[in-house]
C-alpha cells in the first residue's frame, strides 16, 4: 500500500511524500505553549488552532497514519516586476482559480477513494511540523522547511498533510535544523523587521509577510521602511539563505501565464484599483485579504511607492492622497509622499493639512517635518 501511495504521487507530479504515525506533534505543541499567548492568537482560536490540529488522535481518533505530500511551486521563474513585491507561494497559488496543481490533488484524492481508503485535508494540522515528522523536509533557523530528497534542498515547497484510516509504516523523522554551521544566521540578519528573533523563533507580528495581509488600522511607523516594496508577503529570508542557492543559480523555464498577469499588480493600478478590479485580477492569486478590504492592498501599495525613491509616483500619490475614501490608504499616501519629498509633495500636503481627519492630519503633519 505505502508503494502504491508514493508511486502514484510522484506519477502526477508531486516532488514527495512522506508517512508517518497519527501521534500528537509534541515538539510543536511544546514550543507553541512556551510562546506568549498574545504571539499566535491568530493561529490558536476558537475558529481555527494550529494547536487543535497537532493533537491528530484526539481530533480524529480515527486516523492512524499521517501522509505529506510536497509540492515544488517553484519549478518556474517569477516575473521581475513581482520580485521583491509579491511573495513567491502567492504568485502561484491555485485553490481558488483550481488549475493544474488542483486537478492533481483531486486526481490523488480519486486515487485514494479507489483504494478504499478514508482520509482528510486537515488544514489545522501544522505543515512544517508534520512534514519534518514525515522525513521529507527539516528546518532552517528561519522557521522554513527545506527539502531532504528533491529540490536541490531548498525551501520553495508547499507541504500538505493528509490523515489516513491505514496503517503505514513510518519514514524516519528529520526534526532538525541542517542549516550549515558556517552560516552566520544571514536569514536573521536580512530580516528587515527583526521578526526573526532567534534561531527557529519568530515573531509573527514584526514579520513583512503577517502585517502586508494582517492586522488592522494604518501600520506601525516604525515598520514601514523596512517592509520595503513588499506588498503581500515577502521572501527575503529566503532569498538570502545559502542553502537555496543551488536551486535558484539553475536555468528555469518562464511562466508564460503568469508573465502575462504581472502587469496587473503594477503599483499604480492597486493604488487606484475599483473592487471590480480587485475581485477579478488580484483576490483569486492572493486572497488572504478579504474582497471587502482592498484598502489595505492601497495602504501596502502605497507605502511601497514611498519605499522605490521612484518620484513617478508623486502624482498617483498626491490623487489618492486628495480622493481615496479610506483614511489608512490617505495617511499612507502622505507618508509616500514625505519619503519621497520634492516640492510637489511638500505642496499637496500644505493643501491637505488642514482638510482632513485626525490620522491623516497626524501623518501630514509627520511628513512635512520629514520634509
Amino acid at each position: 500500500m505505502k508503494n502504491r501511495l508514493r508511486e502514484k504521487a510522484l506519477e502526477l507530479g508531486f516532488a514527495d511524500i512522506g508517512f508517518a504515525e497519527a501521534k500528537p506533534l509534541d515538539l510543536y505543541i511544546q514550543e507553541v505553549d512556551s510562546r506568549p499567548p498574545e504571539m499566535y492568537s491568530f493561529t490558536i482560536n476558537d475558529t481555527f488552532s494550529l494547536r487543535r490540529g497537532a493533537d491528530i488522535p484526539t481530533k480524529n481518533p480515527w486516523a492512524k497514519s499521517l501522509v505529506v505530500l510536497v509540492r515544488n511551486y517553484h519549478k518556474y521563474q517569477f516575473p521581475r516586476e513581482m520580485t521583491g513585491r509579491i511573495g513567491r507561494c502567492y504568485q502561484v497559488d491555485e485553490r481558488k482559480e483550481k488549475k493544474e496543481e488542483y486537478r492533481q490533488l483531486i486526481s490523488y484524492f480519486h486515487f485514494l477513494k479507489s483504494e478504499g481508503i478514508f482520509f482528510f485535508l486537515d488544514q489545522e494540522i501544522p505543515a512544517r511540523m508534520a512534514a519534518a515528522t514525515a522525513g521529507v523536509a527539516n528546518y532552517g533557523k528561519n522557521c522554513f522547511a527545506y527539502a531532504n530528497r528533491v529540490m536541490r534542498g531548498a525551501s520553495w515547497l508547499e507541504i500538505i498533510p493528509l490523515i489516513m484510516d491505514r496503517e503505514l509504516e513510518p519514514d524516519e523523522h528529520t526534526i532538525s535544523y541542517n542549516c550549515p554551521s558556517w552560516c552566520r544566521n544571514a536569514c536573521m540578519a536580512a530580516c528587515p523587521t527583526k521578526a526573526i528573533y532567534a534561531p527557529g523563533k519568530i515573531n509573527p507580528h514584526r514579520c513583512i509577510a503577517y502585517n502586508s495581509y494582517y492586522g488592522n488600522g494604518i501600520t506601525d511607523t516604525e515598520l514601514r521602511e523596512p517592509m520595503g516594496t513588499w506588498v503581500y508577503g515577502c521572501d527575503r529570508c529566503q532569498q538570502v539563505c545559502p542553502r537555496n542557492a543551488a536551486y535558484e543559480n539553475q536555468p528555469l523555464p518562464v511562466n508564460v501565464p503568469l508573465e502575462a498577469r504581472a502587469a496587473d499588480f503594477r503599483l499604480e493600478r492597486l493604488l487606484n484599483m475599483t473592487d471590480e478590479y480587485y475581485t477579478e485580477k488580484i483576490w483569486p492569486l492572493c486572497f488572504y485579504i478579504s474582497r471587502k478590504n482592498k484598502a489595505k492592498w492601497q495602504m501596502n501599495a502605497a507605502r511601497a511607492m514611498g519605499n522605490t525613491t521612484d518620484r513617478d509616483y508623486i502624482p498617483e500619490l498626491i490623487t489618492a492622497l486628495k480622493n481615496n475614501p479610506d483614511e489608512t490608504v490617505r495617511g499612507m499616501c502622505a507618508w509616500a509622499l514625505g519619503r519621497l519629498g520634492g516640492e510637489k509633495s511638500k505642496a499637496a500636503l500644505e493643501a491637505r493639512r488642514a482638510n482632513d481627519n485626525d490620522l491623516v492630519c497626524r501623518e501630514i503633519e509627520a511628513a512635512l517635518n520629514s520634509l
